[in-house]
Parts: C-alpha cells; structure tokens; sequence
C-alpha cells in the first residue's frame, strides 16, 4: 500500500469516526432553552459601553467574537463543530494523497 493510499484510507476513517461522533453528541446534547429576558446573559448596551471606555471599539468586536466561538464548544453546536472539522480533514487527506499520488509540479500539471 502506498503512502497515498494509506492517507486516503486514514482520510476515510477521519470521516467516518468524525461524523460518527458528531451524530452521538447532536444526540446527547440537549437543546437549548431560551429562559427568558431575566435569565439571560445579554450584553447591554450598559455592558458595551463599558467595554468600549476600556478598551476601544475593538475591544468590543474581540468580545463578540470570543463569546461566539466559545459558544461553537457546548451543545448542539459541538456537533456541528466536530462534523466540519471532520470533513475538513477527510478534504485535506484527500488533497494532500493527490499531491503524493502525482509528484509532478503543478506547471506541468496546468500543461495537460
């Protein structure tokens, strides 16, 4: 077995288990509840304001967007994490297994 058949076939298990375990934890995960408007940690425009005299305008967006990729670990969206993720990989392998397979530059690859 060549090197790029064994990275197509670890693509093909990569793929499989990822998706596998992503259908397990959309499974288990339970949904999330919306508990109303006292129940929930929204920023307000108090809290925004807030940030922004500590830190700038920036400040603000660097804190959007480490709560929403905090958020893409709990739950249901940890299986749609780990499905992407999986597929990225299986796409990599799968890339990268064609670069072995044909080791000619891609100069000579645009010519045929």
């Amino acid at each position: 077995m060549t090197a790029a058949q064994r990275l197509r076939t670890a693509g093909s298990v990569l793929l499989a288990t990822g998706l596998l375990a992503a259908l397990i934890i959309y499974g288990l995960a339970r949904p999330i509840e919306d508990p109303g408007i006292l129940g929930v940690d929204v920023p307000t425009k108090r809290d925004n304001l807030q940030l922004e005299r500590m830190g700038g305008k920036s400040y603000v967006l660097f804190n959007d967007l480490d709560q929403w990729f905090a958020s893409l670990w709990h739950g249901r969206r940890l299986a749609y994490s780990v499905g992407i993720i999986a597929i990225a990989g299986f796409l990599g392998c799968r890339w990268f297994a064609d670069r072995l397979a044909d080791p000619r530059s891609s100069d000579e690859r645009r010519r045929d």
